[in-house]
């Protein structure tokens, strides 16, 4: 199920990225079509409601492991917060989107690792027809819009690697509609991601 989510996520990454490789009347198709999809998604809720305290928010610090893929010597160079309105069969529901790597973004999205590049995503998901809001997203909780969860995953130029037997959960301590704070303690059989994270968060025009 983990291994599912985590490949939504590269999903939701990868069409980000084929949107903006398009070409010009590839763009003004999906932008039309997208266009109607977000009316219709917001006519059904999303966004965040925003709480919490910005003076609490502290620094983007995440360490992360799995069998092949180790945080040692991980330096971050980029991170990014991005707001989603996302579609699950006929549940509608918002998604913060977040990426950390030790690579720049190139262009208008920011590109799979290769060398010695890694990137961290963490996808934090509210329940359908309702908005973001600071607390708790559980990793073992349902997703897709059932409730509020956390799935994640760790990326290198030969494999990505999500959770099983997944134990913990993402915390939001500050949320408003330009920046995303919390902390992040995830498990789960030979995977984790650890730390807090301090971003500025923007919404997807797709």
């Amino acid at each position: 199920m983990t291994s599912k989510l985590f490949s939504g996520l590269l999903v939701t990454v990868s069409l980000t990225a084929f949107i903006a490789c398009g070409n010009s009347n590839d763009k003004k198709e999906k932008t039309e079509t997208t266009t109607t999809t977000e009316t219709a998604k917001k006519d059904e809720g999303g966004g965040v409601n925003a709480g919490g305290n910005a003076a609490d928010c502290g620094t983007t610090a995440i360490s992360f492991g799995t069998d092949k893929i180790k945080s040692d010597g991980f330096t971050m160079k980029y991170s990014e917060a991005v707001l989603w309105n996302k579609a699950s069969g006929n549940s509608k529901y918002p998604s913060i989107n977040i990426q950390v790597s030790n690579y720049e973004k190139e262009g208008s999205y920011l590109q799979s690792p290769v060398n010695d590049n890694v990137r961290v995503i963490i996808s934090l998901n509210g329940k359908a027809g309702e908005k973001l809001r600071i607390g708790d997203y559980d990793v073992t909780a349902d997703s897709f819009g059932a409730g509020y969860g956390v799935s994640g995953g760790i990326e290198n130029k030969d494999a990505n690697k999500g959770f099983y037997n997944a134990k913990g959960k993402a915390t939001i301590t500050y949320l408003a509609e330009d920046k995303v704070c919390g902390t992040i303690d995830v498990s789960g059989t030979d995977t984790f991601i650890k730390g807090s994270f301090s971003i500025p968060l923007t919404k997807s025009p797709y």
